[in-house]
């Protein structure tokens, strides 16, 4: 067996191994693979640090679930680790019932990190059936559709949110989006009514169809997939801010590192098959 056939004929299980390898090592040990912040991810980080710590509320809105979790989850963390850092208040609530268990899992963590007291830093109003009710009603009285948090404490009986009415009270909107409802119905019901800013986070198959919106000015920014959260986390951490994770960039390094010896095995069997080729 000559050199061509050797290298077209390598086993599986040695193709496997090294990408398993490939995969896995970064995950324990990152690499620090760059970064490139794309224009569309700026945009939603510069919303957010233009806000000054006094400032309204920023919204956050739970839309997917843990079939997204590894690219929404992160952006999700990343986003009150920003809000924290500047000292934003923040509102999370959440138009997916699984996305009220996500939020949760965030809320638990981050908040403790920095200190942050509950019901004054930040409110966790829980899942609303009926997207595009909740996201009307919101914009008459957000206690006509939420009189009470999560935890069934009445809004009244919150400092953050006893004086806020509606939109007008919030700086800023954020849905982390995996489908329908999502940051569509924040801009068809919403946005389109309210005229608040609206930024959104979805996962990469959905991130062509964000740029319209965005490139029209109805979107403020956008964080596309498992990239977009790594650029957000990469991005925080240029501007010196703490992070309570970094697991998109550590994914990024596994996931570019897999398609890299991915793309070298095709490449080594192609020119394998074109020498046999040439030589017959």
């Amino acid at each position: 067996m000559n050199f061509a056939e050797r290298i077209t004929k390598i086993p599986r299980q040695i193709i496997y191994a090294v990408i398993a390898l490939a995969i896995i090592i970064p995950l324990i040990a990152p690499i620090g693979m760059a970064i490139n912040v794309m224009p569309q991810t700026q945009k939603l980080i510069d919303a957010i640090e233009s806000l000054p710590p006094d400032s309204k509320p920023v919204l956050i809105s739970c839309d997917f679930d843990p079939q997204s979790m590894p690219e929404l989850y992160p952006m999700l963390e990343a986003a009150l680790n920003h809000c924290f850092n500047k000292g934003i208040k923040v509102l999370v609530l959440a138009l997916w019932p699984q996305g009220a268990g996500m939020a949760e899992m965030a809320l638990k963590k981050v908040p403790e990190a920095y200190n942050r007291k509950y019901g004054e830093d930040y409110v966790f109003l829980g899942y609303k059936a009926g997207a595009a009710a909740v996201v009307l009603g919101l914009g008459d009285n957000f206690k006509n559709v939420f009189p009470a948090d999560y935890y069934n404490k009445p809004l009244d009986s919150l400092p953050l949110t006893a004086h806020i009415k509606n939109y007008n009270d919030i700086s800023l909107v954020i849905s982390f989006s995996a489908g329908d409802p999502g940051y569509r119905t924040w801009l068809l019901y919403g946005q389109a009514k309210f005229g608040f800013k609206l930024g959104t986070g979805v996962t990469a198959v959905s991130a062509a169809d964000t740029y319209p919106y965005l490139n029209s000015g109805q979107l403020t920014g956008v964080f596309a997939g498992m990239k977009g959260a790594a650029e957000y986390e990469t991005a925080l951490a240029k501007k010196g801010y703490t992070l309570t994770s970094r697991n998109a960039t550590k994914a990024m390094d596994a996931q570019s590192l897999g398609h890299f010896f991915i793309m070298v095995f095709i490449i080594i069997g192609n020119v394998g098959y074109f020498l046999i080729r040439r030589k017959k």
